[in-house]
């Protein structure tokens, strides 16, 4: 039973296949059309998939890191008030923690930099040069022009300040800035620094609104001493958060301080990451539009021209049922040349772009208000594929749901009969 019902079906296959290419050029055309819809849905998501990633991977870099530890409080108003001492052998602690690849403190403090042009209102930064480097991506984003370098000793009355940020202020390498700032007592004080380095990440916001500078010459401003405003935490991955996060919290152990990780930080990318999802929603829609059309304009026409044909079947015994799933193969086999020919081409294609990227420069300041940068690379997932290959096939079986019905239900002597 099941090797007869076995050798029906691959009969059915081959009718589709040979009735597929009895019109070439109107099954290529349709094959085409396919294909197009199929490449562009890929690329388009290829592109999205690089955008979120890149967006991520830049505010992580930068401002988030993957896990934040700081006293209850201080996430909500990021007040100087809420700092606590880092304890040496909780950070002990928690680097050994599987996963975890770096620990560093730092100190915030709300504060307006001073040139003799203007003034700003910044987040000062305070860190450790050497531990920076494998919290945040600052000293990769530090630029040479102008003699500019990356801090090297955290006591040092040197700042980073952003290339931007320089500009407003009307500041190069090696000028001095006045930054006043609120020390733990809330008495306003003011320091003569001195501008290291310039940065630019590709993060728009983050470079108006932060500076650099070394984390003792902060602590002793402020008058925090060996206090600090948070730890910053690295893991292997952005994705392994969740499972470090509870291990963290038992190796702080610590009811008076608040842990949280890069999407509890910030549920704004989560819900752009949202936003954009729902867009692709939409290439799925033109892609199915596209081939519920091609295909069922196909058929139909195919079953007009071979109508005596299917009544001749109809005739010698052929049931109703037959030839039902003789036209759903031959847009299965339509699709799936369509769709092959389009994922091949696709892989490809993301390959190719994602060597040099895509230049986006002319979209340069909306990109790096998303904080993804002005070069998007590409990238394709085996679900995106998996995705595709579902959502082609079931548009293309829908699509020939209606004319191999039509088909099954002609009369076998209308049909003899037909001209």
């Amino acid at each position: 039973m099941i090797t007869t019902t076995m050798e029906t079906a691959k009969t059915f296959i081959l009718l589709g296949w040979r009735n597929l290419w009895r019109q070439k050029r109107r099954s290529l055309v349709v094959i085409l059309s396919i294909t197009i819809g199929v490449v562009l849905m890929l690329l388009q998501i290829a592109i999205m998939n690089g955008m979120i990633t890149q967006m991520l991977e830049n505010n992580i870099s930068t401002k988030l890191g993957h896990i934040s530890i700081a006293k209850k409080g201080f996430f909500d108003d990021m007040k100087l008030e809420s700092n606590f001492f880092p304890d040496p052998s909780m950070l002990d602690r928690i680097r050994n923690e599987k996963n975890v690849v770096a620990v560093a403190p730092r100190v915030k403090a709300f504060a307006m930099i001073r040139s003799s042009e203007t003034s700003r209102g910044v987040i000062v930064m305070g860190v450790y040069p050497d531990r920076e480097k494998k919290i945040s991506k600052i000293n990769e984003y530090t630029l040479a022009e102008q003699g500019g370098r990356y801090l090297d000793d955290p006591a040092s009355n040197d700042i980073l300040i952003s290339k931007s940020l320089a500009e407003k202020l009307d500041v190069s390498v090696g000028d001095k800035i006045v930054l006043l700032v609120h020390d733990e007592d809330s008495e306003m004080t003011n320091y003569g620094l001195t501008v290291r380095g310039l940065f630019q990440t590709p993060v728009r916001d983050y470079d108006n609104g932060v500076i650099y500078m070394g984390i003792k010459r902060l602590q002793e401003i402020t008058g925090l001493k060996d206090n600090v405003s948070e730890v910053m935490v690295i893991t292997t991955n952005k994705n392994v958060v969740d499972s470090v996060k509870p291990r963290i919290v038992k190796s702080v152990a610590d009811d008076n301080l608040e842990i949280l990780t890069w999407k509890e930080m910030a549920p704004f990318l989560l819900s752009a990451i949202a936003m954009i999802d729902k867009q692709m929603i939409v290439f799925y829609f033109i892609v199915f539009i596209t081939i519920i059309f091609s295909i069922a304009n196909t058929l139909i026409m195919s079953i007009m021209e071979r109508f005596h044909e299917l009544g001749v079947m109809k005739s010698i015994g052929t049931r109703p049922s037959q030839i039902f799933f003789i036209i759903m193969f031959e847009a299965m086999n339509l699709g799936a040349v369509g769709l092959g020919v389009g994922v091949l081409i696709s892989i490809a294609a993301v390959n190719i772009l994602a060597i040099k990227g895509i230049d986006f420069s002319l979209f340069m300041e909306a990109m790096r208000q998303w904080g993804a940068g002005s070069i998007i690379y590409p990238l394709i997932y085996a679900r995106d594929i998996v995705i595709s290959v579902v959502v082609v096939e079931f548009t293309t079986l829908l699509a020939a749901v209606y004319p191999a019905v039509k088909a099954a239900r002609i009369k076998p002597l209308e049909a003899l009969h037909y001209i």
